[in-house]
């Protein structure tokens, strides 16, 4: 090679490094970086934001929501630990919602939101839920004869919300699970179609989230559907999958990929940080929870699992000792077989020397000799002698 070919060699090289350098810049001013919504303390403080909870909750469930309340008092649920002392936080967010239906009309619910990272306890949801659906509201009526206005208690809808890093379920791997209530004539078959304030009020509908599902789906086989659509945006917020490779707590997502309805709630995911000076802390401390609570999980689960070889290994040995008790039992029901048919014997082999004895004295008064009777019955010499 000459050396005029080296230099234009070099030069072409320079020049596609300096395009590679170019294209990474810009690559890289495509993307933003925001604190992982999957921790706890990010996403309180993005759902404190009226606005960008008002977004959130109205594109979970696919309802209009014209007016929202955050409920603060009732946000964590706290259960002490009896075997390290520490008390354990329990994430849940509660909402009052003043719903649009499909009918126009509007209605007050309440929006139960959970959010866990790692499989719990069911019991713990079962309980929240519950004291959640006991809850109750005055309500404004007119008395049919005073016409006066008078306040009552009524009970609350009550709509829970779980969005969950794991999968709890495996037989059609989806990323919701909605669960809905069918109110259903036995006998008729038919299903009502009005809504009815006492059945209504005697249950819920629940929707499930399963996150690591998100992978499953392209937003390519919901063009059109603008349900779906919007909640693919959305849940690729908390895609665990943008996650940087140096820092967990850091999303890295294309930010063109966002369209124009979700521009308040990233605003609010970027300012995280700003508002929240020991927000890495904080992270860092859920994750030391965390680590804590799977290890204890994992001690657990090992502790089950010798207790379950345990109990099995008893179990053998009680069926070994079963067998046992059994051969036993038949060996004792054979020799009182043996036993009874032995004390038969007896009692007839007594009954045979009772009449030979008897033959013998009636031989004895008949004058016969010893010998003769002897001879006759087989008694020996002792045993005629005392008769």
């Amino acid at each position: 090679m000459t050396n005029y070919e080296l230099k234009i060699t070099i030069s072409q090289r320079l020049r596609k490094t300096n395009d590679m350098k170019e294209q990474e810049n810009i690559n890289k001013s495509d993307y933003i970086v925001i604190p992982n919504p999957i921790y706890d303390v990010v996403f309180k403080y993005l759902m404190e934001d009226n606005e960008s909870a008002k977004i959130i909750l109205s594109t979970l469930i696919n309802t209009k929501i014209k007016k929202l309340t955050f409920e603060p008092v009732s946000h964590s649920e706290k259960i002490k630990d009896d075997e390290t002392d520490k008390i354990i936080r329990l994430f849940h967010l509660d909402f009052t919602a003043v719903i649009e239906k499909p009918n126009g009309e509007e209605e007050l619910i309440m929006i139960e939101l959970q959010k866990a990272n790692r499989a719990g306890d069911i019991f713990r949801f079962k309980r929240y839920i519950c004291s959640n659906f006991q809850k109750e509201i005055e309500k404004e009526v007119i008395n049919p004869k005073t016409k006066a206005i008078q306040k009552i208690k009524v009970p609350i809808k009550l709509v829970p919300i779980f969005i969950l890093n794991f999968r709890v379920e495996n037989e059609v791997n989806d990323l919701i699970i909605h669960t809905r209530r069918i109110k259903t004539g036995l006998f008729t078959g038919k299903q009502l179609q009005k809504e009815s304030e006492f059945i209504d009020h005697l249950g819920f509908d629940t929707w499930v989230f399963q996150l690591p599902n998100l992978k499953k789906f392209k937003l390519d086989d919901y063009k059109g559907d603008e349900y779906r659509t919007k909640l693919y945006y959305l849940l690729k917020l908390f895609d665990q999958k943008s996650r940087k490779k140096t820092d967990k707590h850091r999303l890295v997502v294309l930010r063109k990929l966002f369209p124009d309805f979700l521009e308040r709630v990233i605003r609010r995911l970027k300012a995280a940080d700003a508002d929240n000076p020991d927000l890495e802390e904080q992270m860092h401390i859920e994750d030391d929870y965390l680590e804590e609570l799977n290890q204890k999980n994992n001690e657990i689960a090992f502790f089950r699992t010798q207790y379950q070889l345990s109990a099995k290994k008893l179990k053998e040995k009680d069926k070994v000792l079963k067998e046992k008790d059994k051969v036993l039992k038949e060996k004792d029901k054979v020799l009182e077989e043996k036993n009874k048919v032995l004390s038969e014997n007896k009692k007839k082999l007594e009954s045979s020397n009772e009449i030979i004895l008897q033959y013998a004295k009636t031989l004895k008064d008949l004058g016969k000799t010893s010998a003769e009777i002897m001879e006759l019955t087989q008694l020996s010499e002792n045993e005629v002698n005392k008769l």
